[in-house]
C-alpha cells in the first residue's frame, strides 16, 4: 500500500496557511503527530498524519496552531 506524501506547499495549503506560517508552526504540528519523511534534502509529510492533525484541530476548536 502506498501513501501520498505531500510537499511543504501542499501541506500548508491543506492547513490554509502560507508556507512561512507553516515553517513557524511546523514544530507544534510535528508534536501533534504530523509525520515527516526525508527524501534527500527535501521534507515530505504523510497525508494520513496530516488528516489526523486536522481532525484534532477541528475537535479542539482551534483555527490555527
Amino acid at each position: 500500500m502506498s501513501e501520498r506524501l505531500l510537499s511543504i506547499t501542499e501541506t500548508a495549503q491543506r492547513l490554509d496557511m502560507s508556507t512561512r506560517s507553516f515553517a513557524r508552526h511546523k514544530a507544534k504540528l510535528v508534536a501533534m503527530g504530523l509525520q515527516t519523511v526525508k527524501i534527500g534534502q527535501y521534507a515530505k509529510f504523510r497525508e494520513s498524519s496530516l488528516d489526523r492533525v486536522i481532525q484534532r484541530l477541528a475537535e479542539n476548536g482551534e483555527s490555527k496552531c
